[in-house]
């Protein structure tokens, strides 16, 4: 009995499973897996979008920025917070920044006037919710929620389903969205952690249109890097907006999460 055409095809299989165990640790190693000492640097979490979600086009038009104080420019001097440096970025390109964001707010008070909560938790803000932010008619929204959920006791689950709530409204509206991470702040060690699960999450959900800050804005204690500490602990100074705007700005123009058309 001739045994060499067995003995070839488990040669194949046995080719076949190296290659797969290859390309496993290969991936491993890039996403920082495979043992070896833990990194107490938070990584920027994986943004790549599915290869079938569609790039929306952005025309000239109202761009709107909801949030909290970080996005209403706390910690920085006038006209140097993040929206309005993204205001003047883009103002040639025909963007008109409308930014609603208010000191303070959770995302129970972006969602919508109708949506279910919790008992005890914030009703809907009319004046800076989801409903507000489409009554202007945007062509592109930007979200910007990045720690008073979990400053507050709010859960993973809480934050990171009232965001997508929030996106999935303005998506259904055929409004493109940009979340943008959590930051650092002088909160538990347990809390920073739960920021984490939040940013991973939202980057798995969002893809290409999450916008990672967090680990460019911390420190060697996880907390907010003193270089751009505006001085409570909470807000980032003039050069902490600058880093987000460019974050945020490098991300519309890759074109990896909307295409923006000139005007």
């Amino acid at each position: 009995m001739n045994t060499e055409p067995k003995k070839k095809s488990m040669s194949y299989l046995l080719d076949a499973k190296r290659l797969l165990c290859a390309a496993l640790l290969g991936t491993l190693a890039a996403c920082g897996g495979g043992g070896g000492a833990a990194n107490t640097a938070m990584p920027a979490p994986v943004t790549t979008a599915p290869a079938s979600a569609p790039v929306a086009q952005v025309k000239p038009g109202t761009w709107v920025v909801m949030g909290s104080s970080t996005a209403a420019g706390t910690g920085a001097p006038a006209g140097k917070g993040w929206v309005a440096l993204l205001s003047e970025t883009h103002a040639a390109g025909g963007a008109q920044v409308a930014n609603i964001a208010k000191g303070g707010t959770v995302t129970y008070e972006g969602l919508g006037a109708n949506a279910p909560r919790p008992a005890g938790r914030p009703a809907s803000d009319p004046a800076v919710n989801i409903d507000q932010a489409l009554s202007r008619k945007p062509v592109l929204l930007i979200v910007s929620y990045p720690t008073n959920d979990t400053a507050l006791g709010y859960s993973v689950d809480e934050t990171v389903n009232n965001l997508l709530a929030i996106r999935a409204h303005a998506l259904a509206a055929g409004v493109p969205v940009v979340i943008t991470s959590t930051q650092p702040r002088n909160l538990s060690d347990t809390q920073l952690a739960q920021m984490r699960m939040i940013d991973q999450r939202l980057a798995a959900e969002v893809g290409a249109c999450f916008v990672a800050v967090h680990h460019l804005l911390t420190g060697a204690d996880g907390r907010l890097a003193p270089v751009y500490d505006s001085g409570d602990g909470v807000h980032p100074n003039d050069q902490g907006h600058l880093l987000i705007q460019s974050q945020v700005s490098s991300r519309l123009h890759s074109g990896s999460c909307v295409k923006l058309v000139q005007q």
